[in-house]
């Protein structure tokens, strides 16, 4: 179902969502993530696996922005009221992929593994954060971001986001805004040829 032109007659809230919610729409949000970063099709079955697994992992804490009328509440048990845009966090931990790349990162910068372990430990690693193309740039994305780096348990957020020229894009700027700070910079993954910074933020920054 193609989602409401968020015109007067609609408005768009930010609810909090529990595994339960999230698998019940995933569908719904993997394709919002494959518009949002461009990807094929053909990787909804593999992004769905992975989401859905994520959604059983320690602390995972999750905001959805559902688009529905203005005169009636936000309700994300309500099939007709569409979602515009997802984030989700979860406890960063030793045996997840990005954890181990990461570290592979900072060991190849110098760090020792007892610099690795310390950098890495408890931190929420904020896996996806997407509007649908449509709603971008009406403020969602960081509403979103707010409201998840409220709610997670951890102290400290770490992510990862494609490399742009003088960090000249809608998340870089909104990450830095948040106080997300470098950790690592032009940094590959074995899955992407693009170069990623690692940034991360503590819950004092502003």
């Amino acid at each position: 179902m193609t989602p409401p032109d968020l015109d007067a007659s609609v408005t768009v809230s930010i609810v909090t969502a529990d595994a339960r919610h999230f698998i019940h729409r995933i569908d719904e949000l993997i394709d919002i993530h494959l518009q949002a970063m461009r990807y094929p099709s053909s990787a909804h079955l593999s992004r769905r696996n992975l989401w859905i697994a994520n959604a059983h992992r320690e602390d995972f804490t999750c905001s959805m922005a559902l688009i529905h009328h203005s005169a009636s509440a936000p309700d994300i048990t309500d099939p007709r009221q569409r979602v515009a845009g997802v984030a989700y966090c979860f406890k960063g931990t030793p045996d997840s992929w990005w954890y181990q790349q990461v570290a592979r990162g900072l060991s190849a910068h110098s760090h020792s593994p007892e610099a690795v372990a310390k950098e890495l430990s408890d931190y929420a690693e904020l896996s996806e954060i997407h509007v649908r193309p449509t709603a971008q740039h009406r403020g969602i994305g960081e509403a979103l971001l707010h409201d998840v780096l409220t709610r997670t348990p951890q102290d400290t957020v770490m992510l990862s986001t494609p490399e742009v020229p003088q960090e000249d894009n809608a998340a870089w700027k909104l990450y830095r805004k948040l106080g997300f700070q470098d950790v690592l910079r032009d940094f590959y993954f074995p899955s992407d040829p693009r170069p990623f910074g690692i940034l991360r933020r503590y819950r004092t920054a502003s």
